[in-house]
């Protein structure tokens, strides 16, 4: 099998997406972005030149050009969001206390959601432009202060439709698998959600917040139409329907915890048949 890339966009349904890609590609080896452009090229440079060889997938947080061969040169895949649901998603994880590097300027039992998003933190703003269009040499510095308006949104675009082999929209998540599964000749990719908010504890949005959030995020929606546009007249074509229709409706078996107790019930299914048998 060829070199795959999963280019992980924060909240995107990324970890349910790598645990698929894990599945999927589990002969093979794997590495891991951490987000840490320097911390990670000492990584994959230490390591022995035939463990490089061995991996066929890279995943996690990482610019679009990362600088490590190897990774750049394998065939890119990506999953995007609506920008306003994105965002949303990010406050509510933070809201959550599940980003450590900010719980102590940001604590769940004392969280303003104003104050965040008056804060400046780079994930709340165009996230999804800047990570198609960062490289490696940029290092720290933010491609937004380095590039016109125009040329960020050229740049993402065609990174986006002539580097990208194929990307999905969080919002068709089965359709988008199911082009995944098409293009990359994947068995049928069940999964049990991970990451999910918690139901009890929601973010409460209002108008002023949305609009905020939309103010934030101009390019990142500009993308995302394009990209929404595309996927709808022509990457759902590849889906054969009668397959989407057979994978909704056993779905629903495999998602967490029914897929859990399932896993547990067969376990203690073979258990039993053991003892009998002994």
């Amino acid at each position: 099998m060829q070199r795959l890339r999963f280019l992980h966009i924060p909240k995107t349904a990324g970890s349910t997406f790598t645990y698929i890609l894990q599945r999927q590609y589990r002969q093979m080896h794997h590495f891991q972005f951490s987000g840490s452009e320097d911390l990670d090229r000492e990584k994959f440079m230490a390591l022995p030149e035939n463990e490089k060889k061995k991996i066929g997938l890279f995943t996690g947080h990482a610019s679009f050009e990362t600088g490590i061969k190897e990774a750049d040169e394998a065939l890119t895949i990506t999953f995007l969001r609506d920008p306003v649901n994105r965002v949303k998603s990010f406050c509510q994880h933070v809201f959550e206390g599940k980003s450590p590097h900010l719980i102590n300027d940001y604590p769940p039992e004392n969280f303003n959601l104003d104050a965040f998003l008056d804060s400046g933190n780079p994930e709340l703003f165009n996230l999804q432009t800047r990570i198609l269009i960062e490289t490696s040499e940029m290092g720290t510095r933010d491609p937004f202060k380095t590039m016109t308006t125009t040329e960020a949104k050229d740049n993402a675009r065609e990174n986006l439709f002539t580097k990208v082999f194929r990307f999905g929209l969080q919002e068709y998540f089965a359709e988008s698998l199911l082009v995944f599964a098409e293009s990359l000749n994947w068995s049928i990719p069940y999964y049990a959600s991970l990451n999910k908010k918690r139901t009890d504890k929601s973010l409460k949005f209002k108008n002023q917040h949305i609009e905020k959030i939309i103010e934030l995020n101009q390019l990142d929606l500009e993308i995302y139409h394009l990209a929404k546009k595309h996927f709808m007249t022509d990457a759902i074509y590849r889906i054969d329907k009668s397959k989407l229709e057979k994978f909704r409706s056993r779905q629903p078996l495999f998602s967490y915890p029914l897929y859990l107790r399932f896993c547990i019930d067969g376990i203690k299914n073979r258990v039993v048949s053991q003892i009998k048998g002994t």
